[in-house]
């Protein structure tokens, strides 16, 4: 540990790199404005230049290599480097290869075992992947977590309420949540759904169906006598919303992890979501949340049909009918729990307990800061790799 505070140049996007920082340091963190170039061009969205400043001991950048940087930890959500829209090896994605591989890069972060699996699988051909993993690491993201009593400890159960939160509707669950919406209507089930998203979807989002009529039968249920529709809503209010709320729904398609998720459950709430991705990792079915199944390859991703393009009317028969499959099921597994308080208790418990062992913000801070240290003290030009203390600090992560 060194006696004074180290200088962190931490990347300032606009609020995934605070899930992967420390947000209680004893450093300096200089957060700091840096090029976008993925507005120039999609496919560069793994790589940035940041904005000059006092000199850093280090820097820290989520997604994005930082170029130029003499020594850095580089987290990621998925896979790093990032290289959308350029799936064959070019020049470009070789020198962004490069330059994780360099010594100038001491540490690679997974967000999740679930990016973990995805880098290792990027780079199976990689002749640099022994000095890749032997870098590697995943550390969780970290939230505030309140010191607060569960909001519904009192209540009956008699009317279950769900909130989804999410930019893009479709794909992270919105469709489902207000089919369950209906057909818990139809069903005279008093279930009751918050939305709270802007509506974001359609062919500029990877899982989506492309023609925007198609939305037009879902969007039209953000009007049941049952369902509770906002566009935004900050932060603050946004948790209390899920803290009142018997289920987060995160019923997604696609995920790096679920932001949504660990919020809920630090306001005690579980999750009913998809087993896919990286939420089977923290979301235990029956336990601290619902899992509903969805077809996955080896990755744990979402396995869709990859002959059917999404402009295509079998691609909406297709993803109509898995929405409407994932609200049945979850209909299915919310209807005994209405008036089951007692259960529903022990499950908003173990959410929190969940939230508290893996998510917290000051345990994870005082681990962030050790490797800062760590970092901070290590010769750039020697290999980097992790140590003991990397591994231990990762728990029991693999």
């Amino acid at each position: 540990m060194t006696d004074n505070p180290l200088r962190i140049a931490v990347l300032k996007d606009r609020y995934p790199m605070q899930f992967m920082t420390a947000r209680h340091s004893r450093h300096i963190l200089d957060w700091r404005r840096f090029v976008p170039f993925n507005q120039i061009h999609p496919g560069l969205e793994g790589m940035t230049v940041m904005a000059p400043g006092r000199p850093a001991d280090l820097v820290h950048t989520n997604n994005r290599i930082p170029l130029g940087a003499r020594k850095y930890i580089l987290s990621f959500e998925d896979n790093a480097p990032r290289r959308f829209r350029f799936p064959e090896d070019n020049r470009l994605t070789r020198f962004l290869d490069d330059r994780i591989a360099s010594p100038r890069c001491r540490r690679l972060i997974a967000m999740s075992d679930f990016a973990r699996r995805r880098f290792l699988h990027q780079h199976r051909d990689n002749p640099d992947l022994p000095r890749l993993r032997a870098k590697l690491d995943v550390r969780y993201p970290n939230i505030v977590i309140r010191d607060t009593q569960d909001q519904l400890r009192d209540d009956p159960c008699t009317t279950l309420v769900l909130t989804f939160v999410g930019a893009h509707f479709a794909r992270k669950g919105g469709c489902v949540a207000v089919r369950i919406a209906q057909k818990a209507l139809a069903a005279g089930l008093p279930i009751r759904v918050n939305i709270v998203s802007p509506l974001v979807m359609g062919k500029a989002v990877w899982t989506d169906p492309e023609r925007p009529e198609f939305f037009k039968e879902y969007t039209d249920l953000l009007t049941l006598e049952n369902v509770e529709y906002n566009s935004t809503m900050p932060n603050a209010q946004t948790r209390q919303k899920l803290a009142q709320s018997h289920f987060c729904v995160l019923t997604t398609f696609v995920d790096t992890f679920g932001f949504s998720a660990i919020e809920a459950m630090a306001e005690h709430t579980p999750v009913l979501g998809t087993r896919l991705c990286a939420l089977p990792e923290f979301i235990e079915d029956d336990r601290n949340g619902i899992l509903i199944d969805m077809p996955v390859n080896a990755l744990g991703m979402w396995q869709r049909p990859q002959d059917i393009s999404r402009a295509s009317p079998e691609y909406e028969d297709y993803f109509r009918a898995e929405v409407d499959r994932i609200a049945s099921a979850a209909v299915d597994r919310l209807t005994p729990l209405i008036g089951d308080r007692d259960r529903i208790a022990r499950m908003r418990r173990a959410a929190r307990d969940t939230a508290v062992e893996k998510f917290d913000s000051r345990a994870a801070s005082i681990r962030w800061d050790a490797l800062y240290d760590e970092v901070a003290a290590e010769d750039p030009a020697t290999p980097p790799r992790l140590t003991e203390a990397d591994r231990s600090a990762a728990g029991d992560l693999p």
